[in-house]
């Protein structure tokens, strides 16, 4: 009837329940108590019971558990807050799963990965025309990276352009001579 994570909750909200209701019980028999001890407990049960000072305790005691139990539980299991990155107009063929992707910590907005990730993609597929666009759309500042000469080197092999792309990987040599694509290439031009 009950998976086992509601009925944990369940054991616990009763438990926190019987508590509550517990503490309430002993605070009424310790009216009866003899001397100042019952004294005190009377005062503190008349107070209790009146009708604002019992909603208002109530209230107080209920936020204060539900504030305890939320600052437990993210102790334990973390928090919950995460990033959902989706795709907008998908295509009809892609899988519901492949629609969106969630992510723990916050993506660097200043963050080239995507774009480069598209551009590979492209150039997977043989796409140079979406390639060379999504080239174009990545900031001028960024278009001298490693990563980014890279890709543009392969774009330029693809298209046939070898004279750019042997420019191109002396640039790349020049900024990042532990670049892999550097290391494969010494001495031969690189071919895609």
């Amino acid at each position: 009837m009950f998976t086992p994570q509601q009925k944990r909750a369940l054991l616990i909200g009763f438990g926190l329940i019987l508590v509550v209701a517990t503490i309430l019980v002993l605070i009424w028999l310790g009216m009866f108590l003899p001397g100042f001890a019952g004294e005190v407990f009377r005062k503190m049960a008349g107070m209790m019971w009146t009708p604002g000072v019992l909603d208002f305790s109530l209230f107080l005691l209920g936020i204060i558990l539900i504030f305890s139990l939320n600052m437990f539980i993210r102790a334990r299991k973390g928090d919950e807050y995460v990033y959902l990155e989706q795709v907008e107009d998908p295509p009809t063929d892609l899988p519901e799963e492949a629609r969106s992707a969630i992510f723990h910590e916050a993506p660097d907005p200043e963050s080239l990965r995507p774009s480069l990730a598209a551009i590979e993609g492209a150039l997977e597929l043989n796409d140079l025309s979406e390639a060379t666009s999504l080239l174009f759309e990545l900031p001028s500042d960024q278009l001298e990276e490693p990563d980014v000469l890279a890709l543009r080197i392969a774009l330029a092999h693809r298209k046939g352009h070898h004279r750019k792309a042997d420019d191109l990987l002396e640039q790349l040599r020049v900024k990042s001579p532990q670049h892999p694509l550097c290391e494969n290439s010494r001495g031969t031009s690189p071919a895609d």
